[in-house]
């Protein structure tokens, strides 16, 4: 989900908005410092409403520039990047249409823009925008070389079935295993057929 997001004046570098939606434990403090040193490369990078994307460990920090309005969240990698970067240029657009002339002559006050927090809240869906249903394969019980040898289960499949721990995705085994996805595929349909594989989501 999306863990928090930042609103911030570009030329002060000042936070005149934040909102937590997630659980994850991240310093204010380090990330506002962060944020402030973006600044002034992210102005200089783009023209116009753009958005981007930093690796920030843990997270992606998404990053989107209008004027002089900068929004900013830590997103979680499982999420959909694409949905999240358009969730925040749409907050952007809309802050900056309510607060964009008022900015110019700022006194300082933020009691103003906490009008903009349900705003925020409806954009976002309380952090849950972007989103995105991962569904992973996951074994029931364990399954025996025996199967092999007996014939009753090929040695792919044997393969991905010890990869389907709950944690990976079909293109995750694929990757490790180094196979192609419709191989990988079959292999799971012969699993379920033999009802030893569940669907869970995570994320």
């Amino acid at each position: 989900m999306i863990q928090a997001v930042y609103i911030l004046v570009a030329d002060s570098g000042l936070c005149v908005l934040d909102r937590k939606y997630g659980e994850a434990d991240m310093d204010p403090n380090l990330i506002s410092g962060f944020l402030t040193a973006l600044i002034q490369f992210g102005r200089e990078l783009s023209d116009g409403n753009r958005v981007h994307v930093i690796d920030f460990g843990a997270f992606d920090i998404c990053l989107s520039l209008k004027d002089n309005v900068i929004v900013a969240a830590t997103v979680d990698k499982v999420d959909d990047g694409n949905a999240a970067m358009a969730v925040l240029s749409e907050v952007n657009n809309s802050f900056t249409h309510d607060y964009g002339s008022m900015l110019a002559e700022w006194d300082g006050n933020l009691e103003p823009f906490e009008r903009f927090y349900q705003k925020l809240d409806n954009i976002t869906k309380n952090g849950r925008a972007s989103e995105t249903k991962i569904v992973v394969p996951v074994l029931k019980g364990k399954v025996s070389p025996m199967l092999v040898r007996l014939g009753q289960m090929t040695q792919e499949t044997f393969d991905v079935a010890k990869m389907c721990q709950g944690k990976l995705t079909t293109r995750d085994i694929a990757d490790q295993l180094g196979h192609h996805m419709k191989e990988v595929q079959k292999s799971l349909n012969t699993l379920e057929d033999m009802k030893i594989l569940e669907w869970k989501e995570i994320g």
